[in-house]
């Protein structure tokens, strides 16, 4: 059954017979019924297929933080949130090829967090039992106390966490407990972003390594 809204000129919407109407980005549409496709897939169309699987595979125990870290990046009235924006990152700039012609995604190209802020440098990270030692360098123009350091950590299995300002960027070094249930010997992914507490503007996140 369609509805005709405001009278014969008014927006169609439903079915008639093999004809669609519905209304896409403030546009009335009216289609046809689409033909089933009876072709098999071709080996581009199965590439396809797996890589967005993968993609789609990674993001999920991690779409907490993403969700954080894209926040700000969606146009305002946008169909598009943050969730669709980190999985276009992730298909565009992070996908690759192993040796068997499979997608992975690489973690190292992964950004957790995104925004105009200049990211932080001289990263690095030590785990001395269920503690992480962070170090960062100290940067003369994030010496005001607005500043301050975003974590964030995941495994592949069921780990994530994420830190919000635990200290200032002028500290230079912070110790964080991982919090929750780990396995040991799955590598835990580490990743450093800069915080504006006052504006709430983030800097893209900087991959450290992996802690074990």
């Amino acid at each position: 059954m369609a509805i005709q809204e405001n009278g014969p000129n008014g927006l169609f919407k439903g079915k008639v017979g093999s004809i669609y109407g519905y209304e896409l980005n403030g546009q009335n549409i009216i289609r046809g019924a689409r033909n089933s496709n009876r072709k098999p897939p071709t080996e581009a169309m199965l590439m396809n297929q797996q890589k967005m699987k993968v993609a789609n595979n990674f993001i999920g125990p991690i779409k907490a933080l993403l969700q954080y870290g894209y926040r700000h990046l969606a146009p305002k009235g946008s169909r598009i949130g943050p969730f669709q924006l980190a999985q276009r990152h992730i298909l565009k700039e992070t996908m690759e090829l192993d040796a068997d012609c499979q997608y992975y995604v690489n973690v190292e190209k992964l950004f957790i967090f995104r925004g105009p802020l200049a990211p932080p440098v001289g990263c690095s990270v030590d785990k001395q039992g269920s503690t992480l030692h962070l170090k960062w360098g100290v940067m003369p123009h994030y010496a005001d106390k607005i500043y301050k350091m975003n974590f964030a950590f995941f495994n592949m299995k069921d780990f994530i966490q994420l830190e919000i300002g635990p200290t200032e960027v002028s500290q230079g070094f912070c110790t964080i407990p991982l919090i929750g249930h780990f396995d040991v010997g799955i590598p835990i992914h580490v990743y450093f972003g800069i915080w504006d507490s006052y504006h709430d503007l983030l800097s893209d996140s900087v991959y450290c390594g992996i802690v074990e």
